[in-house]
């Protein structure tokens, strides 16, 4: 995999382990919080750092975050969905071409709103935390 891919990638992940806050245990219409509580804590590991060294590695770890998201709350589900769209985005980067680059990091620096979103959600709600979210503009 390219490096520039890696690094978009890389970038990607971060803001989707965002999403992975995205595991809401209120008590809300829709989802089943307290199973998606449950496995962003179990796979909060795969969530924010993903072993994403090749192209076969992407597709998987794209499953674990729309099995993850089929539970999430209607609180933050659509937060959860906007980061999967950012990563599904990222994973469709062509190396080199900077026109896919581009739309991959607008998509995810779109989503860094909803990333912190699901940090604080996580938190509040799950008592899961799964570290610091790294964005560019800093969220309040």
């Amino acid at each position: 995999m390219d490096s520039r891919v890696r690094r978009i990638v890389a970038a990607a992940s971060g803001v989707v382990a965002l999403a992975a806050g995205v595991a809401a245990c209120g008590d809300d219409d829709g989802g089943d919080a307290e199973r998606f509580c449950g496995e962003v804590a179990a796979n909060a590991e795969a969530l924010t750092n993903p072993a994403v060294e090749y192209e076969n590695d992407i597709e998987p770890l794209l499953d674990l975050y729309r099995d993850i998201g089929s539970l999430a709350p209607l609180a933050i589900e659509q937060e959860w969905n906007q980061l999967v769209a950012a990563y599904e985005t990222a994973s469709l980067v062509v190396p080199g071409d900077a026109a896919s680059e581009q739309e991959a990091l607008a998509a995810i620096y779109s989503s860094e709103q909803s990333a912190a979103a699901i940090d604080r959600w996580l938190r509040a709600n799950c008592a899961v935390d799964i570290g610091p979210v790294a964005t560019i503009v800093p969220q309040g």
